[in-house]
């Protein structure tokens, strides 16, 4: 192989990798895609939950997610029609109003 084909070759492989770098600091800003795939419903009592994250629907899912982490560590999407969750929620924002 000549000096410009070893070149060409050695450029085309730079780049594939800023690519693939680029892409992997962008996936790990912005998740772009739902993180819940399932919900659930069933309730869950709050002495069990560690964290809450209430994440608005936007360009990257249409829906909104709830999901929270248990007190093991389990991560759980639950359904944010649920009766129990919206109560739950609702609790959640007096109380932090409260602490204001």
């Amino acid at each position: 192989m000549n000096s410009k084909g070893t070149l060409a070759v050695l450029t085309a492989l730079a780049l594939c990798v800023l690519y693939i770098q680029a892409a992997s600091i962008g996936e790990t800003r912005m998740n772009l895609r739902c993180q819940c795939i399932k919900t659930h419903s069933r309730f869950i009592h709050p002495k069990f939950i560690n964290n809450v994250e209430i994440i608005p629907k936007g360009p990257h899912c249409a829906n909104t997610e709830i999901i929270i982490t248990l007190k093991n560590t389990d991560r759980v999407c639950l359904q944010p029609e649920a009766a129990w969750v919206k109560k739950f929620i609702d609790r959640m924002i007096k109380n932090s109003k409260k602490m204001n």
